[in-house]
């Protein structure tokens, strides 16, 4: 069994998908779709971290996430017998920060800083993360062939079925499918699966649960949701009633 992360690119789950079936659409399917704690993909005692090489440079300095890469890795190192960080792509796609459209100058620095900061990151990768496999991909076909393959020379083997998975991974491959609340609501930074089902169960609904009339206090009420969380959510309403 192949167990995907839920927040892992569309492109990438649609195309293994296709090649390895929906287990939990029928018995012939050989990947899940969770939402894992550590890594983006599961193959027995497999922990994959992959990044797309534009995805590698934000991760390293940590634009847009409350974790960068560094904190990912030790984290794969920790849970799995055999880590692995699979970079893919080669195209730089620089983005600067600021009014009106890049010029060429702005452009060509901000590229420049994306190629250093990813080869500095490469250069110390083994003497920080020892445990961990590093590998490089051309493209995301490449990256979802190696997937699929390796995952039928493992399955041949025996290696990936449900006994060979750690115990956190083994809980998620017995759960079933999250709904869209679920992952709507676990998408909100410091908000657990489990934090979501309390919220769900509690209010009923989305919609309820981002009524005018719901208060800070009775979102504390739920376990798992603190201060921080409760004005995170309070937050939404701006976001989806104007």
């Amino acid at each position: 069994m192949l167990l995907v992360d839920d927040r892992e690119s569309e492109k990438v789950k649609a195309k293994l998908l296709m090649r390895l079936g929906d287990a939990d659409l029928g018995k012939e399917g050989t990947m899940k779709v969770r939402r894992l704690p550590t890594g983006d993909y599961v193959m027995g005692t497999w922990g994959i971290e992959a990044k797309e090489i534009n995805d590698l440079y934000r991760s390293i300095i940590g634009m847009g996430r409350n974790r960068t890469i560094l904190d990912q890795l030790r984290d794969l190192q920790d849970d799995f017998e055999n880590p692995i960080l699979v970079v893919y792509g080669t195209k730089y796609k620089p983005y600067v920060v600021g009014k009106g459209t890049p010029n060429s100058k702005s452009m060509a620095i901000e590229l420049a800083r994306m190629k250093k900061v990813n080869q500095s990151f490469k250069m110390t990768f083994y003497q920080r993360f020892p445990k961990i496999k590093y590998m490089e991909l051309l493209t995301m076909d490449d990256f979802c062939d190696w997937l699929v393959s390796n995952h039928t020379q493992m399955a041949i083997q025996g290696a990936v079925t449900r006994d060979k998975l750690p115990a956190k991974e083994k809980k998620l491959h017995d759960m079933k499918k999250l709904d869209n609340r679920i992952k709507s609501l676990s998408s909100i930074e410091g908000v657990s699966v489990e934090a979501a089902e309390n919220l769900l169960r509690k209010f009923g609904s989305i919609p309820k649960i981002l009524n005018s009339k719901t208060t800070q206090k009775s979102l504390m009420e739920v376990q798992g949701i603190g201060r921080g969380r409760a004005k995170d959510i309070l937050a939404l309403r701006d976001k989806y009633t104007n």
